[in-house]
């Protein structure tokens, strides 16, 4: 019963249709806010037992740490962070909603992965999809187009042949991470759970994500022997802001925006750092006061962002090592996460309640049975190991 309780509280968008789906599929009884306060129940000892064991780890002895050997060898271990969002609200505040507030949530994941090593570049042009107007105008702000694509948008270097999609790794494996805490507890909270999984053993090792500075200060705390990869999307989009900035033809601006985002592709960042300070001379540097959409600002700060994570964008090199050069599955786990957690009349307490939904989402998603095993063996469960054994008659009286 505890069990279809918390699948159904992760699963379901909300505690009252969790509750709902509960009593017409399930046969099973329960409030919505009778599954609330049982969620969080649940999910208090699941972060409980999170930070522990991540306390535990870092109380090792340092040479003791980031030696876990996988049961199997893992060709390719990934690890990816990225941010959510969730609505709060006071703790303890009575009924309704006091002191409401939009929080980023921290989710990190771990994926392992097949690989493939090449000789040559094995897709060394740029993918159509990222030609496309139709599909890029769901990512870039003012992008023209006479149609709009039916399909959902998913920026993935992915074309129809076989040999295009052999050269992508595949996924294997995952589990995630979901907190309401600090970049630094995050990074924590990562080492420990990339180290259980042997991932530090693994014979291939990336870590991708945006270019948010928290990312990459985690992974130079905690992951520097992985090679440090930035999503290929991201940088697109500051490419089209500064092309929109100098070029207002919107024709001249699209194919500059193309010709761009193959120089990145192909690993030219240089080039395209060189015509940017071009184009800055060509409009002057930004006054300290200036708008944010000043266009002599959003290039001066595509030039600092590019300069910035030039060492994380060598993309050529990526492929032929088999390595993925986008974070899709990163920002699909946070669709995912965002989906149970994310909306503007939902609002959890800031604090347990909001934690607890965070952990019980994220176990819930994992392809191990780590949510399952804890409601098998927390104590209180008939088969715990940790259950009391009820005392005899004799010792009853």
């Amino acid at each position: 019963m505890l069990k279809k309780n918390i699948v159904a509280a992760a699963h379901t968008p909300s505690y009252a249709v969790g509750a709902k789906v509960l009593d017409v599929v399930g046969d099973v009884s329960i409030s919505s806010r009778g599954l609330n306060k049982q969620s969080v129940k649940i999910g208090v000892e699941l972060v409980e037992a999170r930070d522990a064991r991540t306390d535990d780890y870092f109380e090792q002895p340092l040479p003791q740490r980031r030696e876990t050997r996988p049961a199997t060898p893992i060709p390719l271990a990934v690890a990816s962070c990225d941010g959510g969002r969730m609505q709060t609200r006071l703790a303890g505040g009575g009924q309704g909603v006091h002191n409401p507030a939009w929080r980023e949530t921290k989710n990190a994941l771990f994926l392992r992965m097949n690989s493939r090593s090449f000789d040559i570049d094995p897709h060394a042009e740029l993918p159509g999809c990222f030609t496309d107007r139709a599909r890029m105008k769901q990512l870039l702000s003012g992008v023209e187009s006479e149609t709009d694509s039916e399909d959902p948008l998913d920026l993935q270097p992915e074309e129809t042949s076989p040999e295009v999609k052999d050269w992508r790794p595949e996924k294997v494996f995952r589990t995630g991470l979901s907190s309401l805490c600090n970049s630094n507890a995050l990074g924590r909270m990562m080492e420990a759970e990339a180290d259980s999984r042997g991932f530090y053993q693994a014979e291939k090792r990336a870590y991708v994500s945006d270019g948010l500075p928290y990312n990459w200060t985690i992974q130079q705390r905690h992951f520097l022997t992985f090679t440090p990869i930035l999503d290929f999307v991201h940088p697109l989009e500051r490419v089209y802001d500064s092309a929109r900035s100098v070029t207002p033809d919107e024709p001249a601006r699209w194919d500059l925006f193309v010709r761009r985002a193959r120089l990145i592709w192909q690993g030219k960042v240089e080039q395209v750092l060189a015509e940017l300070r071009a184009d800055q001379g060509t409009i002057g540097l930004p006054p300290p006061d200036c708008d944010e959409k000043d266009p002599r600002k959003v290039v001066a700060e595509t030039i600092h962002y590019f300069e910035a994570n030039a060492s994380r964008m060598r993309y050529p090199q990526y492929r032929l090592e088999g390595l993925p050069v986008t974070s899709a599955h990163m920002e699909s786990y946070v669709k995912e996460m965002n989906y149970r957690v994310k909306g503007t009349s939902k609002f959890f307490d800031d604090g347990a309640s909001g934690e607890a939904i965070l952990e019980i989402r994220s176990q819930a998603l994992c392809d191990d049975d780590r949510l399952e095993r804890h409601l098998t063996d927390r104590p209180g469960h008939l088969f715990s190991p940790n259950t009391r054994k009820p005392p005899s008659p004799a010792t009853a009286r």
